[in-house]
């Protein structure tokens, strides 16, 4: 598509977290300092949101992400709380035009990690991205291992596949509030919506927010 950057707009209430190992919990801890400062209502959970963002951006950072945000938000039944994550991965060969042989490797995937648990089956449909174009995506409730292996958890999930030349942006959010999966897959859809592929040697493109 003729692009090497990608820009896109988180909520204001979200963080944007530095995935990058090196004093990472700091400038995390920095982070939610400063916006309890600015919303007295999340003073009592700061010790438990500083520990929900450093594991998203740990995960982040582990799972190779060029990008994460993520968002925690108090509710009379806790946190709640979710991230969304930019990754790149190599696109898919073929002779097939982009799109199709993308669209069809999607659609692989998700029977795959979906097998025999029904429950879990993703949703895959081409969506319009408004400053993109028509691109693959997966939706739906997913089971998610915990680190130690131990035990799994459900997370309602949207993934977002976007073709950039011999690459594949995956824009990729999650949250474990699957009880209000219906209005995160809007927000979901409403964040992924202002993802845009970026130029970086075009006029003007030092002004945005490229990365």
């Amino acid at each position: 598509m003729g692009a090497d950057h990608f820009a896109i707009t988180v909520p204001r209430t979200w963080f944007e977290l530095p995935v990058r190992p090196e004093h990472r919990d700091d400038a995390i801890s920095a982070l939610v300092q400063e916006r309890v400062g600015d919303q007295p209502t999340l003073r009592e959970h700061r010790t438990e949101i500083v520990r929900i963002l450093r594991r998203f951006a740990r995960s982040a950072w582990d799972s190779g992400a060029r990008y994460c945000a993520a968002f925690a938000e108090p509710s009379d039944d806790g946190i709640v709380s979710g991230a969304l994550t930019v990754s790149m991965l190599p696109a898919p060969g073929g002779d097939d035009d982009p799109l199709t042989a993308l669209t069809d490797r999607v659609a692989t995937l998700a029977d795959r990690d979906s097998g025999d648990d029904e429950a879990a089956r993703a949703h895959v449909d081409l969506h319009d991205l408004p400053r993109v174009g028509r691109v693959p995506r997966t939706w739906g409730i997913s089971r998610i291992v915990d680190p130690s292996g131990h035990r799994s958890f459900p997370v309602a999930t949207m993934q977002t596949f976007v073709p950039m030349d011999d690459q594949v942006a995956l824009v990729s959010v999650a949250s474990p509030a699957v009880d209000l999966a219906e209005a995160l897959f809007d927000l979901f859809e409403a964040v992924t919506d202002t993802f845009e592929l970026i130029d970086a040697g075009a006029s003007g493109a030092t002004d945005r927010e490229a990365r």
